[in-house]
């Protein structure tokens, strides 16, 4: 089994029961029995589930079946590209508690090098990271001179932090060229690739240690759960992540793990109509006379292969800004205002005063978020419903 869209519907293929269901059975249960007390002392050490939040087969299952879609093989001109099969995967109740769990662990006591103009929740948590004795260091989005020259900076760094394509202005990073940064200075990177899904984006086989997404988008797909993964090495999960996930309560809840499977079954197919949408979208807004700047993806930006489309994501500048990017969001009828991203229907919102509005006035502007700025996550209607709605907003 070696396609995209393959270990999409198929996951691991572990069995699941002893009845083997079409369809694998959640395991909603906090704790698990054991019939005899060597059973149970032989579990806790480390043989088999007991309890919940240190793992359940529904999130085992899960974890499997994201692991081999990063696993899938990536064709580029020099042969093919691959996650080590080591290559495993951990869930957790949200994408806030995937990142909070890499960035405290593998930056602790130390530095961490990250990028600014990234998704505002991130920024805002590293930036009170001192308070926990992680030294945070920012660098520009995109930029990698400057990011090897924050690297150089002064003590190595545990950890670099990147996004690619970034929120909510889209910029792209070369994951390669940053682990060479990273590597060479004696770090790990981790990528936060929400915005691509492993359907695009694969960093693992790049050269990135670690990869991020919030699985509450594009991967469950339905607006419907929270969930967040953390995907790399199983030595590094084992040792770094696992025990901050099982002390600090970040496990998700096998619910939330079987839905977002059910949802990863149809990510390939998703992904193809998202993004072909997407293009349409950012076609009729270049030429839109009431757009200024239109901020969609270019994969030629990176080496070939590494991002195989733009992507489901783009954002755009309203001419006659705030003011005129809110009239036209009070204007759309069938694209929702909405916090989020990923989901079936269009939906927009404007960073400047919702998703990054937790960040300084000044800094929002220094990033380029702009207050005539509007973020669209392309959903799966009918292309020419989407033109129409949008082209009678912004006219």
């Amino acid at each position: 089994m070696s396609g995209f869209g393959t270990r999409a519907v198929h996951g691991a293929g572990e069995a699941t029961s002893t009845a083997e269901a079409h369809v694998a059975p959640i395991f909603q249960t906090t704790a698990f029995t054991f019939p005899a007390a060597h059973e149970a002392i032989e579990a806790f050490g480390g043989s088999g589930y007991i309890y919940s939040r240190k793992a359940n087969p529904t999130v085992r299952a899960l974890e499997r079946h994201i692991a081999a879609l990063e696993r899938a093989p990536v064709e580029v001109a020099e042969g093919t590209l691959q996650a080590s099969e080591d290559a495993d995967s951990r869930f957790f109740g949200s994408g806030m508690a995937a990142i909070s769990a890499v960035i405290l662990a593998m930056g602790a006591g130390g530095r961490v090098v990250c990028q600014s103009g990234i998704y505002g929740t991130t920024e805002a948590m590293v930036g009170r990271l001192d308070e926990l004795g992680v030294r945070v260091d920012l660098a520009p989005v995109g930029d990698l001179e400057a990011l090897g020259t924050a690297v150089a900076r002064d003590m190595p760094p545990a950890l670099v932090y990147i996004e690619s394509p970034a929120n909510p202005l889209l910029q792209l990073t070369d994951v390669r060229r940053a682990a060479q940064i990273a590597h060479e200075a004696g770090a790990r990177l981790a990528v936060d690739a929400t915005f691509a899904t492993p359907a695009l984006l694969r960093p693992l086989a790049w050269g990135a240690d670690l990869v991020l997404h919030s699985t509450t988008k594009f991967m469950s797909g339905y607006g419907v759960v929270l969930g967040g993964v953390v995907s790399g090495a199983a030595e590094i999960l084992t040792a770094k992540i696992d025990p901050l996930r099982q002390n600090f309560g970040g496990v998700a809840d096998p619910f939330a793990a079987w839905m977002t499977g059910l949802g990863l079954r149809t990510l390939a197919v998703r992904m193809e109509r998202h993004v072909a949408n997407a293009e349409a979208l950012a076609r009729m807004l270049e030429d839109h006379p009431r757009v200024e700047r239109v901020f969609y993806p270019d994969p030629g930006e990176l080496p070939a292969g590494q991002l195989t489309s733009g992507g489901p994501m783009l954002s755009f500048e309203v001419a006659g800004g705030e003011q005129e990017a809110l009239a036209v969001v009070d204007r759309l009828s069938l694209i929702t205002l909405a916090p989020t991203l990923g989901t079936l229907d269009t939906l927009v919102q404007h960073p400047y005063t919702m998703s990054h509005s937790v960040l300084p006035e000044a800094r929002r502007r220094e990033m380029g978020i702009q207050p005539g700025i509007l973020r669209v996550s392309v959903g799966l209607e009918d292309p020419g419903d989407l033109i129409e709605d949008l082209s009678r907003a912004l006219s």
